[in-house]
């Protein structure tokens, strides 16, 4: 249990680092993009072990983060050490909104959870997973609206993607409260 208390960090760190890659990609050129590559991909990694790391949870609705999680890792994996900088620039409209919109479906599933266990919250993470997937698709589906959209809305889906991190992590910390005084009555 001790364990995990520390792990459970690994949520806003991921959720800081993408939403600090977000704000980053908003003032970086193309001519930047090699250079971030290898955050992109270390922001990405985090992320899918923070999901994989929130299974151990064992909550409702978190059975899609599996699958979030190793997809996560396996993309950041290749973007920093098997080359994938060099396809990061040729693929990244595809690369990241099929990214988006698979990290976006679990938060969705997490948000109708919430939804489920009266938390206020559901509202706000169900509409940036609703948002994720509907911008992941506008980049997906059209390709010359992706040349000038790519940078902006990575933009703000990391910033975003960040945000809901950060709010997840404050859920569960909440809910280790509200057990610990269960606990202590």
């Amino acid at each position: 249990m001790k364990r995990l208390k520390y792990l459970k960090w690994l949520l806003p760190i991921s959720g800081l680092l993408v939403a600090i890659l977000g704000v980053t990609l908003i003032f970086a050129s193309t001519k930047n993009l090699y250079a971030l590559a290898i955050f992109i991909g270390i922001a990405i990694m985090l992320v899918g072990v923070s999901d994989i790391v929130s299974l151990c949870r064992k909550e409702k609705g978190r059975r899609f983060r599996l699958g979030s999680g190793i997809g996560s890792i396996l993309v950041g994996a290749y973007t920093v050490f098997g080359g994938g900088i060099d396809a990061l620039a040729i693929i990244l409209p595809l690369v990241f909104a099929l990214w988006i919109i698979s990290s976006c479906l679990p938060r969705i599933s997490t948000a109708l959870t919430m939804r489920a266990e009266r938390s206020p919250l559901w509202v706000l993470m169900f509409s940036f997973g609703l948002l994720g997937i509907v911008l992941g698709g506008l980049i997906l589906f059209h390709p010359r609206v992706s040349s000038f959209v790519v940078v902006y809305s990575l933009s703000f889906l990391f910033i975003s993607h960040g945000i809901n991190t950060v709010i997840l992590f404050l859920k569960l910390n909440r809910r280790d409260e509200e057990m610990i005084e269960c606990i202590s009555r």
